[in-house]
């Protein structure tokens, strides 16, 4: 009967894992950068007297580190093996698919490109693309700023790859 119960939580856990939101969040404004998968894992970048450091929450266990921190580990030498060139056929097609998984949540640029004429040329194409969610502006004072929010499920990713092998299966 435990084994039941241990098994079904699995599954739901791994159900769980799919259809969670993977929430990408950029706000430049207030340098908060952050990547998460609701109540597994969250990592974050926050200001440091050097650059920067991530801190990271796996499962409600926090730790940071510094990327630019160099750690010396001893390495045993080992002889070098020639690789073979790997061919990357479809995968073209396979991230235009992924990429159709994410959805933006939020999308608010400010940009000045420091081109008198580029930023007149964008004023217009930037108009065509604004919507709902996505708000582009063009200033001339030089300042950016953006805030991103993307969302994406690991399920509709996942599709969006099987489809892809499938279908490059079929046509080849």
């Amino acid at each position: 009967m435990i084994w039941y119960i241990l098994i079904s939580l699995f599954f739901v856990f791994l159900l769980w894992l799919l259809f969670v939101p993977v929430i990408i969040y950029t706000n430049t404004q207030r340098n908060r950068y952050l990547v998460t998968l609701p109540g597994i894992f969250r990592a974050t970048v926050v200001p440091d007297n050097g650059l920067f450091r991530i801190r990271v929450w796996i499962f409600f266990i926090p730790f940071s580190f510094n990327p630019f921190q160099v750690q010396r580990k001893r390495r045993k030498t080992k002889p070098k093996v020639k690789k073979k060139k790997k061919r990357f056929s479809g995968n073209f097609r396979m991230m235009k698919g992924a990429l159709g998984a994410f959805r933006i949540r939020q999308l608010e640029a400010d940009i000045d490109t420091d081109d008198f004429t580029l930023n007149a040329w964008l004023v217009p194409a930037f108009s065509a693309v604004n919507g709902e969610n996505i708000q582009l502006q063009v200033n001339f004072e030089g300042h950016q700023s953006l805030i991103l929010d993307l969302r994406v499920t690991l399920g509709a990713l996942l599709w969006s790859v099987i489809k892809n092998k499938y279908n490059s299966t079929i046509h080849h």
